[in-house]
């Protein structure tokens, strides 16, 4: 009877050590995993989201470049239409992508044009020429119409074009309009280049370019070219269900404009199928989880085997793992003389080990969610997160909006690699400026974010920081292979809480184009602190 009544006492003693071993897993593992998950799940969906804005950007910038080269045509000489045609044949040589220019009189009749092609036809009726009698016009993508006969495309598709178009004045007095049309095929060819660089980093995705006018999507898989996007997004990263049944997480991005222009609001949608996505979240938590399995089971086997002696040692511990998942301890009790009891604390705590390093695991995704990757300074999620806690503080901030002069230029004749080691260097000059309590930020490319708290600082001394952080920035670069020089334009503005941020940002980034426009390497206040 005793020894029956001692083994169901070890029995019952067992499976009450490997079922209270077991929960307290569990609520731990649910817990790290829970949190690793959400961070994990944050950083892949912002990195989709930076894709589709940095290819939207990309678009833009184009757009910018081809817009700006139009303009600076309309100082063509009317009356001389020989060197008009020559001029317009050089730069349609110098830049493929416009597959026609040309110049009409002020009724809308060509009468100068690359290859001589349309002369003397009439685009009268035309949006390139009716909607550019007054003010700079782009159109969105569409189909060639009067040039379809007349450039035939080799692929045999239909040619497609984005129109660029600005009046011509002489004396105040209307006398026709520069036309162009923008062959689409380059838009395919920065397209093919970021799947190239995307499918390298990421498996299994898709890239869209939708219309802002008709959602219609010009650029993407073939057999969606030409239809309605299926499913509506809003900016951002966002899981949703596409037309095929399956889930998807989906960056998306709404191109806005670049300096001048104003942009077509053309959305950038990448998307990748959450299966894919979230495959190294699935692992992180099969992992955690037979962490804590094969601890339980070692606790439970232990726990068997040592049940007739560990009744009173087991309660101290069972009472010091409560502490630990409250926070309150971080060690078992060590019971000297007692060898199973000691190996039954060292497999507990070995189990909670484990579970720290998971939770190291997932504190370290969360800041590569929150760092950016070539700079090591904080991105725009930490940002976020760093204002939502100064938000209810009523100290103002200092916001500095930063663009670098120059970098563009050093990038092209230099390469990435060097223009990446000046963005690293630039952060770290930005690290050193000698202001307390700075916070330097890498928004995207060239462009960077400051702020600091005002405390008592004038309209003029916040102008000697920006012109002490312009003179750093400014000072030349030596490299392995080259010393280059950048400089600085920066835009300026206060932020007083409880005010929205957002609208200190926008402030400064405003002020940021007026140094811009004023000549660069300088900074620029909002006109609310002018």
């Amino acid at each position: 009877m005793i020894k029956s009544f001692t083994m169901r006492l070890g029995l019952i003693l067992a499976l009450s050590i490997a079922t209270l071993v077991f929960l307290l897993t569990i609520a731990l593992t649910s817990l790290i995993s829970h949190r690793a998950s959400d961070a994990l799940e944050k950083e892949i969906g912002e990195r989709l989201s930076t894709t589709s804005h940095q290819l939207a950007d990309k678009l833009d910038f184009y757009m910018w470049s081809r817009y700006q080269e139009v303009q600076l045509l309309q100082g063509l000489d009317l009356e001389d239409r020989d060197e008009t045609r020559r001029l317009l044949d050089q730069v349609q040589t110098n830049i493929p992508a416009f597959s026609w220019m040309g110049v009409t009189d002020a009724d809308g009749t060509v009468v100068a044009s690359t290859n001589g092609i349309l002369e003397g036809a009439s685009i009268a009726e035309r949006p390139v020429y009716l909607e550019a009698q007054d003010a700079p016009f782009i159109g969105d993508v569409h189909e060639a119409v009067l040039l379809a006969e007349l450039l035939p495309n080799p692929t045999g598709e239909p040619l497609q074009f984005v129109d660029i178009s600005v009046p011509l004045f002489q004396d105040g007095s209307f006398q026709g309009v520069l036309a162009t049309h923008l062959s689409w095929t380059w838009g395919k060819e920065v397209l093919e280049h970021f799947n190239r660089t995307l499918h390298e980093q990421v498996d299994d995705t898709d890239l869209f370019v939708v219309s802002g006018r008709d959602n219609v999507v010009l650029l993407g898989p073939d057999d969606m070219v030409g239809n309605p996007l299926p499913v509506s997004f809003t900016e951002g990263a966002s899981v949703k269900e596409w037309d095929d049944g399956q889930d998807y997480l989906t960056g998306m991005s709404i191109g806005e404009g670049y300096d001048e222009y104003p942009g077509l609001g053309w959305q950038v949608v990448v998307r990748q199928p959450t299966a894919v996505a979230f495959a190294p979240v699935e692992t992180l938590e099969t992992r955690i989880l037979w962490i804590g399995l094969l601890a339980s089971l070692v606790t439970a086997v232990l726990g068997w085997l040592l049940a007739s002696i560990v009744t009173r040692p087991l309660k101290r511990i069972t009472e010091t793992a409560s502490l630990m998942e409250q926070g309150k301890a971080n060690t078992f009790p060590h019971q000297s003389g007692i060898e199973e009891i000691e190996s039954l604390a060292f497999a507990l705590e070995s189990l909670v080990t484990s579970l720290t390093e998971s939770e190291s695991e997932r504190v370290h995704f969360e800041k590569l969610a929150n760092r950016d990757a070539l700079t090591g300074l904080s991105n725009r999620v930490a940002l976020r997160e760093q204002l939502n806690q100064l938000h209810a503080s009523k100290e103002p901030y200092v916001f500095f909006y930063l663009d670098l002069d120059g970098f563009k230029a050093v990038n092209d004749t230099y390469g990435h690699a060097v223009g990446d080691e000046v963005l690293v260097e630039v952060a770290h000059r930005l690290q050193a400026l000698p202001i307390e309590e700075v916070y330097p930020v890498r928004l995207s490319g060239d462009e960077f974010f400051l702020m600091f708290p005002r405390t008592e600082r004038s309209t003029q001394q916040i102008r000697e920081v920006g012109s002490t952080l312009i003179e750093m920035i400014s000072e030349p670069i030596t490299l392995d292979i080259v010393s280059v020089k950048v400089g600085a334009s920066i835009g300026a503005s206060i932020w007083s809480p409880p005010e929205p941020p957002h609208i200190a940002i926008e402030q400064a980034d405003d002020a940021l184009y007026r140094s811009k426009a004023n000549g660069k390497h300088q900074l620029s206040f909002h006109e609310s602190l002018s």
